[in-house]
């Protein structure tokens, strides 16, 4: 089975992990500060609808999918699966490693499996890991300003 996974480069936070997750988890807000998904639909509840407003290069694009993970302050997960498990699945995880009272790790990573992965790996892998990374640059910006 084919497998891609797209993931930011780790961003070292000056702030502590709850406030950083705290700017994750206040979708209302996402416009605000984040590149990469400038509007998120959505609750906390797992198994909830979450709607991505992603900006992919110079595409947008609407992208529906599910609350899979919420462990606070440490990992937020959605994820989604297109047509049968086998053509497409993908999890997207935001994760927050405590590196002390006042400073944090943040990582994001979407791992997608299924016989579609090749095709999206080609068409958006790039644009994808540019988005992560302009994310994570920009939460930094975010939680420590």
């Amino acid at each position: 089975m084919f497998r891609f996974v797209a993931a930011s480069d780790p961003v070292e936070i000056e702030a502590p992990a709850e406030r950083v997750w705290d700017i994750l988890v206040d979708f209302d807000r996402y416009g605000e500060w984040n590149p990469f998904t400038t509007r998120v639909e959505a609750s906390l509840e797992i198994g909830a609808p979450v709607m991505l407003h992603v900006r992919l290069g110079w595409l947008k694009r609407k992208q529906p999918e599910r609350i899979e993970t919420v462990e606070p302050p440490h990992l937020l997960a959605w994820g989604v699966t297109m047509g049968a498990r086998f053509l497409l699945v993908a999890r997207r995880e935001q994760r927050l490693e405590p590196l002390g009272a006042n400073r944090c790790r943040y990582v994001t990573t979407d791992e997608t499996h299924g016989l579609l992965t090749p095709l999206v790996a080609l068409l958006f892998g790039r644009l994808i890991r540019q988005g992560f990374n302009d994310l994570a640059a920009a939460l930094k910006t975010r939680a420590e300003g």
